[in-house]
């Protein structure tokens, strides 16, 4: 029987990150953005989203990034939670990590930013060598969460071997 898909997401708002990894490889990554302004319009498009990547990619697995609740709102809960809820219905498991579950390299001693993670991620995927370059020259961050999608859905990778 072919291995479920793990599909990465850092949610938010406005911006959803996504990457699904099928068999160790990376086969879908991207930020998919939602401009209009919060309704539960929005809400719905952002969990069709989801809902058709799992479907289309067999996901069985999403590794899910916790929000710090010092930056969360309202909306952002309710939306962590219906991408639950959903993921329960379709009987597709939910794993949650913060930022700091990754601790990718312990031996510096330092405090990691997400400009070292990005490259990080990077290094590992080297097809996202074009992101990474283009987002160490953004000014605002717009990649990011495509690359913490990655690193959610390699941790939940690492966590099973």
């Amino acid at each position: 029987m072919a291995t479920k898909a793990v599909l990465g997401i850092s949610p938010g708002t406005r911006t959803v990150g996504l990457a699904i990894i099928r068999n160790g490889e990376l086969v879908e990554w991207k930020v998919k953005t939602f401009k209009e302004t919060w309704s539960m319009d929005k809400r719905k498009a952002i969990l069709a989203t989801i809902h058709a990547l799992c479907g289309y990619h067999g996901i069985g697995t999403i590794a899910l990034k916790k929000v710090d609740p010092l930056r969360s709102s309202p909306e952002l809960d309710l939306l962590v939670a219906a991408i639950m809820r959903q993921a329960a219905r379709n009987g597709v498991t939910v794993k949650q990590y913060s930022l700091s579950d990754l601790d990718f390299d312990l031996e510096t001693g330092k405090k990691q930013t997400k400009k070292d993670l990005n490259g990080h991620v990077a290094e590992q995927h080297p097809e996202l060598r074009k992101e990474y370059l283009r987002e160490r020259n953004n000014r605002r961050e717009y990649h990011t969460k495509m690359f913490e999608a990655v690193a959610m859905a390699e941790l939940l990778l690492r966590e099973r071997r």
